[in-house]
C-alpha cells in the first residue's frame, strides 16, 4: 500500500511539472479516470515550444565561451566537442518537438485504452518489478534538475553572471523535456508488461470458451498497442541514446582534462577536483543506469509477450474440445511470433541484455578514444 501511494504521489507531481513547463497538452481528469485534451494547454504548449526555439540560438553562443581562453592546453577540441554536444541537442529537440506534434494524442488514447484494461479487467495490485523499476526511473528522473557538475566546471575559472543562471535553467529545461518523454515510454512499457502479466495469470475456472476467447483477444491486442509504442517511441529513444553516449565521452575527456591538466586559470584545489570527479562519476552511473534500465524493462515486456495463457479447466464441460482447439491455436501463434517476433524494440531492433552491456562498455570505449584524440589533435 505504502508502495502505491508513492507510486500516485510521483505521478501527480510528475505530471504537475508537466503542465507547469508546457510538455503536455492533456491534463488527468480524477473523475473520469483519463487523460484529457485541453485546447488551452494546447496553445500554451506551443508557445513554449515556439520561445525554446528562439532561445537556443543564444544557449549555442553561450556554450563557445563557457570556458574562457586559454583554460586548456587544447581548447579548440575542447570548443569542438562543445559544439557537437550542442548540436546533438538540437537534433533531440527537433525530433521530440516533431514526435509531439504528430503522435501525443494518439500516445494518450493508447494509454487511456490501456488503463482502461487495467482497471476493468485485471484490477490487481502490481508487481514488485513494477515499483522498483518505477521508483529508480523517477529517481534518474529528478537527477535531471542536477546541475551541481555543470557549476563545478567553471568554478574556480571565472565568477558566475546572471547569462550562467539562465543558461543552466534552459539546460535543465531542455534536459527535463527530452527525459519527460522516455519517462512517459518507460510508465507505458512497465503498465504493458503488469497487463500481460494479469491477463496471462488468469484462470479458466469455469471453462467456459467465450472467456478465452476474450482473454486471447485482450492479449493479442495488448501486444499491438505495445508494437505501435515502439515504433512511435523509436525514433526518439535512438535520438536520445545517440545524445547520451557523446555526452558521457565528452564528460570523460573534461573529467580527465581536469584531472591531469589543471586550467591554467584555476588554482589547484584538492576539495574542488574531488567534487568535480564524485559528481562526474554520479552523472556517468545515472545516464548509464537509466539506459540499463530502459533495456530491463523492455526485456521484461518481450518476457511477457511470450508467456502463454493459464491452461483452461475443461473437465465436464460442453464446448471443452472448442476450448482446447482455441488454446492450442494460440500457443501455435506464439511459436511462430517467437521465431520471427514482428516488434522490434526502439523500432530499430530487438533489445536484449546483451545490448546493455554493450552500450555501457561502448561508452567507456568511446570517452578512451575521445581522450586519445585529444592529444594528437592540433
Amino acid at each position: 500500500m505504502l508502495a502505491r501511494r508513492m507510486c500516485r504521489m510521483a505521478l501527480r507531481l510528475w505530471m504537475g511539472q508537466l503542465l507547469l513547463l508546457g510538455l503536455s497538452c492533456h491534463f488527468y481528469s480524477p473523475s473520469r479516470g483519463r487523460l484529457v485534451h485541453s485546447r488551452y494547454l494546447q496553445v500554451y504548449k506551443w508557445l513554449q515550444m515556439a520561445i525554446h526555439l528562439v532561445m537556443y540560438w543564444g544557449y549555442k553562443d553561450y556554450s563557445r565561451g563557457f570556458f574562457p581562453k586559454g583554460t586548456f592546453h587544447r581548447q579548440g577540441f575542447v570548443l569542438q566537442v562543445s559544439d557537437i554536444n550542442v548540436g546533438l541537442q538540437l537534433c533531440s529537440l527537433v525530433v521530440q518537438d516533431i514526435l509531439s506534434v504528430l503522435y501525443e494524442r494518439r500516445v494518450c488514447q493508447l494509454y487511456n485504452e490501456l488503463a482502461g484494461i487495467l482497471r476493468k479487467d485485471l484490477d490487481q495490485s502490481r508487481s514488485r518489478f513494477y515499483y522498483w523499476a518505477f521508483f529508480v526511473k523517477f529517481h534518474n528522473y529528478l537527477h535531471n534538475f542536477n546541475i551541481v557538475f555543470s557549476l563545478l566546471m567553471i568554478s574556480g575559472i571565472r565568477t558566475m553572471s546572471t547569462e550562467d543562471y539562465l543558461a543552466h535553467i534552459y539546460y535543465v529545461y531542455n534536459l527535463v523535456a527530452r527525459e519527460s518523454v522516455l519517462f512517459f515510454y518507460v510508465l507505458i512499457l512497465l503498465d504493458l508488461g503488469e497487463a500481460l502479466r494479469l491477463n496471462s495469470d488468469q484462470e479458466q475456472e469455469t471453462g467456459s470458451y467465450e472467456e478465452l476467447r476474450r482473454q486471447l483477444r485482450r492479449q493479442e491486442r495488448l501486444m499491438g498497442i505495445g508494437q505501435e509504442v515502439h515504433r512511435i517511441f523509436g525514433l526518439h529513444v535512438a535520438t536520445t541514446i545517440v545524445l547520451q553516449l557523446f555526452f558521457n565521452t565528452g564528460s570523460i575527456y573534461l573529467g580527465y582534462a581536469f584531472f591531469n591538466h589543471p586550467p591554467n586559470a584555476m588554482e589547484w584545489n584538492p576539495r574542488l577536483q574531488a567534487a568535480r570527479i564524485i559528481t562526474l562519476l554520479m552523472s556517468l552511473v545515472v545516464k548509464l543506469s537509466d539506459c540499463l534500465l530502459l533495456q530491463i524493462v523492455c526485456e521484461h515486456l518481450i518476457k511477457q509477450e511470450n508467456r502463454i495463457c493459464a491452461c483452461p479447466l475443461t473437465e465436464g464441460t460442453r464446448d471443452s474440445k472448442a476450448i482446447q482447439r482455441q488454446w492450442e491455436m494460440s500457443l501455435l501463434r506464439r511459436a511462430i511470433r517467437r521465431q520471427s517476433p514482428p516488434n522490434k524494440v526502439l523500432g530499430l531492433f530487438r533489445m536484449d541484455m546483451r545490448c546493455a552491456f554493450a552500450l555501457i562498455s561502448s561508452s567507456l570505449s568511446y570517452g578512451i578514444i575521445i581522450i586519445q584524440l585529444g592529444y594528437v589533435h592540433i
